[in-house]
């Protein structure tokens, strides 16, 4: 590698940069990355009022007690939306940029929560759901790309990591509005909470274009000096500073050494699949995106009343006080992780949830087919325990990182293109979860969580034969851990070539001139 490049001085630089609250270019794009950050907030109030719909009696009786499949589909439609999402979703957000995605997204998210305000019939109502989970992730596809190529590298991982705690404000919000409209003796006890989730994204849509677009996104456009200066005014407040002179060229290199194609044809697909770092970055992807969605989070968050029902908690007002307390414990819990992750292995991290995940599935187990069979009020307690425990485990891990992983483990070219695969991953195993647990609940009662401490157990040994570090490193460097060194040192070495040369010729027209 070229001598002016050093990985040491480098890293010794972005730590020894100053505070993000010291910096007020820093203080600006963080408040301007709030409209991005707050993307998964629609999913999150979605996912809140499919729970707590299902407790608001005027709401079910109004559309014929749905069960077993049509519940199971009113739960899986936004992911229907959300798959068609994230095969379109990559391609547009690479073409078209971050805030684009974002704008687009959020349009649809306000369409669809009107129309699910004002339906006629339950089929209204699901088509609506599923055409806002498009929109919802359209946003989600650009939104988190967006916060990591904009994020100091200082407090990348910190940042990335609160992008999917956002979930929680929408599932908070909704359980609240929901608890307290459901003894409403009318219609507006469903249509307060679908009116409200337009909120966020009407502040979304209006704020996005004050957001400066990804510098990696305009490099890969040629667009090298539009991005230095977001990196000068915004990183360096106003200079261009070590941190950004070494961020520009990491990005440079980057994108040179990266031979990505992104093109929908056969040749482009077997380039990608071809690379053994490809098809690493694609399964750790597939199988963050899976643990996230069928690790037994999907139980909670889609059919808490159902399963509350198992456990003797009956009454509209249990289920949806209970739900409106869980969503706050689980925010907490993954805000509190969000700022630990920077400082611990993401292997670590995976391993102690997915551990503490299945054993408090089997004790759920236990506790729920004793219950059903002796009637005793503790066991249905302390499966609720359980529950909130399980809870912790999974917000301290498969919040956070199913979006800060994926995202810094694959190379500028290929960001969007990969976490649309990622979230499409999320979707249909999303889709899947919600569509058979119920209908498993109904069929085999607490047998069927023996199904999940197998799964969680098989997904425990994955993580720990298969998972890569990527702790300490910059995204240029992590592109490295799969692809190795050669290509991005040749890439390095060719741009600083370059730019010497402009420089020598710009002296010499410059001699000239005098």
């Amino acid at each position: 590698m070229s001598t002016t490049y050093n990985k040491d001085l480098v890293h010794d630089a972005i730590r020894d940069s100053l505070p993000w609250y010291r910096n007020p270019g820093l203080v600006k794009l963080y408040l301007l990355l709030i409209s991005p950050l707050l993307t998964s907030t629609a999913w999150g109030f979605d996912l809140s009022m499919t729970n707590s719909l299902q407790s608001v009696d005027t709401f079910m009786n109004n559309f014929g007690n749905p069960s077993g499949a049509t519940l199971g589909f009113f739960g899986a439609s936004a992911s229907v939306g959300g798959i068609v999402a994230c095969i379109i979703g990559g391609p547009l957000n690479q073409r078209f940029g971050r805030r684009m995605m974002c704008f687009v997204g959020g349009l649809i998210v306000i369409g669809m929560g009107l129309m699910q305000t004002f339906s006629t019939s339950f089929g209204m109502f699901s088509g609506g759901k599923l055409l806002l989970g498009l929109g919802s992730n359209l946003q989600q596809v650009a939104g988190p790309v967006l916060v990591t190529e904009l994020a100091h590298p200082k407090q990348r991982v910190a940042l990335t990591s609160i992008y999917n705690t956002s979930i929680y404000i929408g599932l908070i919000i909704g359980a609240w509005i929901t608890f307290g409209t459901f003894s409403m003796d009318s219609a507006w006890s469903w249509k307060i909470p679908c009116i409200l989730q337009i909120m966020l994204p009407v502040y979304q849509v209006v704020t996005i274009w004050f957001c400066p677009e990804s510098p990696r996104w305009l490099v890969s456009k040629g667009r090298v000096e539009e991005a230095r200066q977001i990196l000068i005014k915004y990183h360096g407040n106003g200079v261009e500073d070590a941190v950004v002179k070494a961020e520009m060229q990491e990005i440079i290199a980057g994108v040179e050494a990266d031979k990505t194609e992104l093109k929908f044809e056969w040749d482009a697909v077997k380039a990608i699949l071809g690379s053994r770092g490809n098809r690493h970055r694609l399964w750790l992807c597939f199988w963050t995106a899976v643990g996230s969605q069928c690790a037994g989070s999907n139980f909670i968050s889609t059919y808490l009343p159902e399963i509350l029902e198992q456990i003797g908690m009956s009454t509209s007002r249990e289920k949806t006080l209970i739900n409106g307390i869980s969503s706050i414990w689980c925010w907490v819990c993954a805000l509190l992780a969000a700022f630990i992750i920077p400082w611990v292995t993401r292997r670590q991290v995976f391993l102690f949830s997915i551990s503490g995940m299945t054993a408090c599935f089997i004790v759920w187990t236990a506790l729920t087919a004793t219950y059903l069979r002796t009637g005793e009020r503790s066991c249905g307690i302390a499966v609720l325990v359980m529950i909130f425990i399980f809870n912790f485990f999974n917000s301290i891990c498969w919040i956070p990182l199913v979006i800060t992983y994926p995202l810094e483990t694959v190379t500028t070219k290929q960001r969007s293109l990969f976490f649309a695969f990622t979230m499409l991953t999320i979707n249909a195993s999303s889709f899947v979860a919600s569509f058979i647990n119920p209908i498993g609940i109904q069929n085999l009662s607490w047998r069927y969580y023996i199904v999940q401490c197998v799964f969680n157990t098989l997904l425990g040994l994955i993580i720990y034969f298969t998972f890569a570090e990527t702790h300490g490193l910059t995204l240029e460097e992590i592109a490295v851990v799969f692809d190795g060194d050669e290509q991005f040192d040749n890439a390095i070495a060719r741009a600083e070539y370059e730019k010497k040369v402009d420089v020598d010729t710009h002296e010499e027209v410059t001699d000239i001139k005098v």
